[in-house]
């Protein structure tokens, strides 16, 4: 039986869920709602039974979900343009094919169904399932906790685990509820939909958001106190630009205390976001903030913020121990967390190309023949040529090697196809959908990269891995630019974020 501790454990799922996952689109709170309106729809034999949803049943309710989301939202107002957006690229697919339903005269699911184009409104929905929300809503801090239905991969269900689809049932209520109150200020937060929502996009912030000319006023005080270094990494701030942190997130107890802030880099508070900081961290804010410097906090903020030292320990009391019963993760820094309650560390590591796993059974040419060679191909990788593509290494194929490249090797050498045109340009252009065979690289095997053409490679937002091609460019001081062989793509500088994981070895024809 579905138990009072596995309820207690769906709860805090779904509100770690909301907390330490990552949403740069509306489609994983699309999929929470739908797969709780699934359960409810099921009879369920027994609490602790599994249950099978299969991705016809979830395409159905995405598109019942986002039909509405497909009319203009300004009364009178014609055309595309007049959509809301579901993320902060281009126009959600979804959405735009079923915009042209409705622009022709389709009124309703029933019709949809019974209509020419309900082929590829279901085509589109469903890749945009399974290459986004399906296999992603379960990762919590950049790593896969598959509390609800394990990541199979399946191109026909998914199936939830014992007692998940009788707490769905149970917390019904609370589950939408949050799915569409995430999913309202996800849309309210899209640049381009304000413009369309008007002020009231700015609602939700102007009631409950942060005073950003009030944490100016801290600013200089917290950088005092810190010896003019960030909080979390200890190397030294540029005064102007450091971000003002709020120690305990703002997502979690949304009231600014005047203890509860710390200066930090960018990089740093952008890296922590709505993450709780690791244990090391909190012993270091108590001391700085609650301890030596608590006098001289009240004194210089208390004009702008409310100062009580206790009340902001209590209210990291509360927190933490709420971590610690929920089994979340805290952040360390960059991409590690540790466990609440542990000093066990985890890496959140790049996806990055396990050709060696991969191509365990495979020879290298010198020792095979190279008409049966095969080397790993990734159908669902696209080197981007335009502006960084996500896509997912997690598939592979073993195909033949072409021929006329000379020694290949599956440990190094692999194959994906190139997206996009900024690089069809000069003597030896690189077309949308050509196949490209590439040479793995490290930092002790990479050699000279100047002018080479290279893979680059990083992760979104979300923790998605994303990939561009480009030649490269070092330039006088010393930084690099990627440069598009198409004059209508500008260079982009290189930083921290990238990370040159291939080279091109040519075009196979």
């Amino acid at each position: 039986m579905a138990g009072m501790q596995q309820q207690l454990d769906f709860i805090a799922y779904i509100q770690r869920m909301l907390n330490e996952g990552d949403f740069s689109a509306t489609y994983k709170f699309a999929l929470l709602h739908a797969i709780a309106d699934i359960c409810v729809e099921h009879p369920l034999q027994q609490p602790d039974s599994e249950l099978v949803i299969t991705l016809d049943e979830l395409v159905d309710k995405f598109i019942l979900l986002y039909w509405h989301h497909a009319v203009p939202f300004t009364a009178g107002s014609n055309g595309d343009a007049a959509l809301l957006k579901q993320n902060t690229g281009k126009q959600s697919k979804v959405i735009s094919v079923l915009y042209e339903c409705q622009q022709n005269n389709i009124r309703n699911i029933r019709q949809l169904k019974q209509s020419q184009y309900w082929s590829e409104i279901y085509r589109a929905t469903l890749a945009t399932l399974k290459d986004g929300p399906l296999w992603r809503l379960q990762i919590l801090s950049k790593q896969a906790e598959c509390f609800l239905y394990l990541h199979t991969n399946s191109s026909k269900f998914i199936t939830l685990n014992s007692g998940i689809a009788y707490s769905f049932r149970r917390f019904y209520d609370l589950v939408v509820y949050l799915a569409k109150n995430a999913w309202l200020q996800k849309i309210q937060s899209i640049k381009d939909n304000q413009q369309l929502i008007g002020p009231q996009s700015q609602l939700q912030q102007f009631l409950f958001g942060v005073d950003r000319n009030a944490l100016n006023k801290a600013r200089p005080v917290l950088i005092e106190i810190q010896r003019g270094q960030c909080f979390y990494c200890n190397k030294p701030l540029n005064n102007n630009s450091a971000d003002v942190d709020h120690f305990i997130p703002f997502a979690r107890y949304s009231t600014d205390l005047g203890h509860n802030f710390v200066a930090a880099h960018s990089a740093c508070n952008n890296s922590k976001r709505d993450h709780l900081a690791a244990q090391r961290h909190r012993d270091n804010w108590q001391q700085q903030n609650l301890v030596e410097h608590t006098a001289v906090l009240s004194s210089e903020l208390a004009a702008y913020f409310y100062c009580d030292a206790e009340k902001s320990r209590a209210v990291s009391d509360w927190a933490y121990s709420v971590a610690q019963a929920n089994g979340a993760k805290l952040w360390l820094s960059k991409d590690e967390f540790v466990y609440a309650g542990t000093t066990t560390t985890v890496v959140a590591k790049p996806l990055i190309l396990h050709i060696n796993a991969l191509a365990a059974n495979d020879q290298v040419a010198t020792e095979q023949a190279a008409d049966s060679l095969l080397l790993p191909y990734f159908p669902d990788i696209k080197i981007a040529c335009g502006h960084f593509k996500t896509g997912d290494a997690g598939n592979a194929e073993h195909v033949a090697a072409p021929i006329g490249f000379g020694t290949l090797n599956p440990e190094k050498h692999f194959l994906a196809h190139a997206s996009g045109n900024s690089m069809n340009g000069g003597k030896n252009p690189i077309l949308d959908g050509q196949l490209l065979l590439l040479e793995l690289i490290s930092p002790t095997s990479a050699g000279s990269l100047q002018n080479c053409t290279v893979a680059i490679e990083r992760q979104d937002a979300s923790g998605d891995n994303q990939y561009l091609l480009r030649d490269v460019k070092k330039v006088a001081d010393g930084q690099y630019l990627l440069i598009a062989k198409n004059t209508d793509y500008p260079p982009l500088a290189a930083d921290e974020t990238m990370r040159t994981f291939a080279r091109l070895k040519g075009i196979v024809e």
